[in-house]
């Protein structure tokens, strides 16, 4: 996400900068940058770009996100959301994708629930197959002695 932005609606159109401050809510159609400061919440049809100097006081809601500066509130990426070296999260996230450097402060909750179902859905649909079904089951398979004469095995192998 941080190489060129080629894609149409995800043209760099908007930029917030650095001694800005902008109160109420900001509503961007495409992409936006901020190095400045937002008193209220933003909302991108594309990615936002929050600059090291950039504060967001409020909730972000993104298709996707690069995060360096601050953010006092929630954010929703419906996509990927990425948060680079020094960056500041006081709120909950809630993303599709979430990509953490080192360096960045985050307290509240995540929720990645959406990409875990998706990945949860495709391996129970895996194993319902009845070959790789049976192999799970032989691989939880462990045999074990009832007495002492009797030798221990896993997979029908003694141990």
């Amino acid at each position: 996400m941080s190489d060129k932005i080629t894609k149409e609606g995800e043209r760099l159109n908007t930029i917030i900068g650095q001694g800005t401050v902008l109160k109420g809510e900001c509503s961007v159609k495409g992409t936006v940058r901020v190095d400045g400061v937002i008193d209220g919440s933003l909302s991108a049809t594309g990615i936002a770009i929050l600059g090291k100097s950039g504060k967001v006081r409020g909730d972000l809601c993104v298709v996707n996100a690069i995060v360096g500066g601050q953010v006092d509130g929630s954010v929703l990426a419906s996509g990927k959301l990425e948060l680079q070296t020094g960056a500041k999260i006081e709120g909950d996230i809630k993303a599709r994708t979430l990509v953490v450097e080192e360096g960045v402060f985050f307290q509240g909750h995540c929720d990645m629930e959406d990409a875990a179902n998706e990945r949860g859905r495709a391996v129970k649909d895996a194993l319902k197959t009845p070959e790789v079904a049976g192999e799970a089951e032989k691989q939880k398979k462990v045999e074990e002695a009832d007495s002492d004469d009797q030798e221990i095995t896993f997979h029908g192998e003694p141990v």
